[in-house]
């Protein structure tokens, strides 16, 4: 063989390998992507169980369309995510747990943004608030431990964002935050919420708006006998100090302890600061031993419900000598004058009781100087 015939073979050798390379390619791509599969497969992390709750290692922005809620004791803002199909990075390793199988997470938040003060009969506070998220019709409770804990009892950390293993990836979501059986809506898609009745809770004062509140008196006192035809020979020792404050007059659709006032109704609560003592007298006697107790009635309806708590300051006490009282009124109308009275009680004796004494004191608020 010389050198041309060498030269005339080479280019049918190449025609030859051409389609052989393309095919051993083929197998390599191939091999490739059968090894992705294998390594996307072969992932051992455990899954999640549908309803499972996770606190994000350190939250991320805020949701979009955020939605503002209404609590009894504070503002929210209220927003849930798409489905994800993985909880977000540790530290910027992947998490430690998978989606349910067929499964995704949720991202949800609820913020408290600012605290407002509540009208409350009890103490601690018993409002029972519940977060569900619901998702294409299925509900994620969110209020146990290691939810949202929404709690006026508990730690001041309270709201924040979870993640909830769900089912599927839905596409209908909303959040749903219930106070004594009035439930508040926030739809996920857009932000819109539906307050209910919670709406009315944006007309209470902030906790800065009730510090600078204006109390006033509550006009000149009369006495009168304890009892019908009795004329009790009690006088007050010393008038100028029978003196009752009103310091806080306000309306509100709820109070803790007794719950919601009924559609087209609200709660009048008037906040009375008494006589600190209240001394008596008679002809014969200039020393007695006296106590008072306080009530009140609104155009004659006595108070549906009464707290020695004195403010509005997370239920704690701040002024031992004051009475709340709270009043069913209707949404908006007039209230009415507010008739205080001061039922005293004085005896002579310690060990020995020698003789007892009653008399009335009573204050007339008019209805123009409540809330």
């Amino acid at each position: 063989m010389n050198d041309d015939e060498s030269g005339a073979d080479r280019p049918p050798v190449r025609r030859r390998l051409l389609p052989l390379l393309a095919a051993v390619m083929a197998v390599v791509v191939a091999a490739l992507a059968l090894t992705l599969v294998v390594v996307k497969k072969d992932d051992l992390r455990p899954r999640a169980e549908v309803g499972d709750v996770f606190r994000a290692a350190s939250p991320a922005e805020d949701l979009p369309d955020q939605a503002t809620v209404w609590i009894p004791w504070a503002r929210l803002h209220v927003a849930a995510g798409e489905p994800k199909e993985t909880l977000p990075d540790l530290s910027g390793a992947p998490a430690n747990l998978q989606a349910p199988d067929g499964g995704s997470f949720v991202r949800v938040q609820a913020t408290v943004e600012d605290k407002i003060p509540v009208a409350t009969i009890a103490t601690p506070f018993v409002m029972e608030i519940e977060v569900v998220l619901r998702a294409d019709g299925k509900d994620y409770p969110l209020s146990g431990p290691g939810g949202l804990g929404l709690d006026p009892n508990g730690p001041l950390d309270q709201g924040g964002e979870r993640w909830v293993a769900v089912e599927g990836h839905p596409k209908d979501i909303e959040v749903r935050i219930t106070v004594d059986d009035e439930t508040q809506l926030v739809d996920a898609s857009d932000g819109s919420v539906d307050n209910g009745r919670a709406a009315a809770l944006a007309d209470n004062p902030s906790a800065e708006e009730l510090a600078n509140l204006d109390d006033f008196g509550c006009g000149r006192f009369r006495q009168r006998p304890a009892l019908r035809g009795d004329d009790s020979p009690l006088r007050i020792s010393y008038p100028e100090y029978v003196t009752c404050t009103v310091s806080v007059s306000l309306r509100t659709p709820y109070v803790d302890g007794i719950g919601w006032a009924e559609p087209g109704r609200e709660f009048l609560v008037v906040q009375v600061e008494p006589p600190y003592e209240v001394s008596v007298h008679t002809e014969a006697i200039a020393w007695w031993r006296s106590s008072f107790t306080l009530s009140a009635s609104l155009e004659g309806r006595p108070s549906i419900r009464r707290s020695d708590l004195s403010a509005f300051d997370n239920g704690y006490l701040s002024s031992p000598d004051g009475d709340q009282f709270v009043f069913d009124v209707a949404d908006g109308e007039p209230a009415g004058d507010l008739a205080l009275s001061a039922r005293v009680r004085a005896h002579v004796g310690d060990a020995i009781v020698t003789e007892r004494k009653r008399t009335v004191i009573t204050w007339t608020v008019p209805g123009r100087k409540l809330a």
